[in-house]
């Protein structure tokens, strides 16, 4: 027969062992949802950004293929564009266009790009050339006065025929601004007259009168 300290002993060490188990249990369950928490969140987070990657480069597609179906036009006319040269308040840019082709150009009009200096905007202008049509080997002028400060000034496009279809072109400068003159310095020399030999007299006097420089 067990005494009675003995079963309260063999109790109390049940008990202990029943509720270790329990938080062992707890702390367990606690951990894998967690886990599942995190896997959950990692997941979500993934199919968001696969999502995005999706849209970003379905939005793209559209724009490459459409580089792809325009390939470069052949090059009809050569550009010249000379150094601009201010005149007043305006900038004056001239230059030249050389038909490079076999074909007769009619309608010639080309398009230019300005920058603005101060906010960096953009500008487009039209003009043509004189002349306006030009046979294979022959050259056009063209001539801008432009208002204004801009940064650069760029031909985008060039359009020929009765139906102003674009042509290739290609660009090369032209002229280099005219070396300014240096600022002529002259020195202007001032005789004095001759003392008198009884001292200094005043260059205007009653009887020699005479105008200062």
């Amino acid at each position: 027969m067990a005494a009675p300290q003995s079963i309260g002993d063999q109790f109390s060490e049940s008990s202990s062992t029943e509720m270790e188990r329990g938080g062992s249990s707890t702390v367990k369950i606690v951990s894998i949802l967690v886990a599942l928490a995190l896997t959950a969140a990692l997941l979500v987070g993934y199919l968001i950004w696969r999502k995005s990657h999706e849209e970003k480069i379905a939005a793209e597609q559209p724009s490459q293929k459409k580089m792809v179906a325009q390939p470069a036009l052949p090059a009809k006319v050569q550009i010249f564009m000379d150094e601009a040269v201010r005149k007043g308040a305006q900038a004056v840019i001239t230059g030249t266009v050389h038909n490079i082709s076999n074909e007769n150009l009619s309608n010639l009009t080309l398009e230019a790009e300005l920058i603005h200096r101060n906010d960096g905007s953009k500008e487009v202008i039209s003009f043509v050339t004189e002349p306006k049509d030009l046979g294979p080997n022959q050259d056009g002028k063209y001539s801008l006065a432009l208002t204004g400060d801009y940064r650069s000034i760029s031909i985008t496009h060039v359009k020929a025929g009765a139906q102003s279809e674009e042509i290739g072109f290609k660009t090369a400068p032209g002229v280099k601004r005219p070396a300014e003159r240096p600022i002529e310095i002259r020195t202007v020399i001032i005789n004095r007259p001759p003392q008198s030999k009884h001292g200094e007299e005043f260059i205007n006097t009653p009887d020699t009168p005479a105008k200062v420089p």
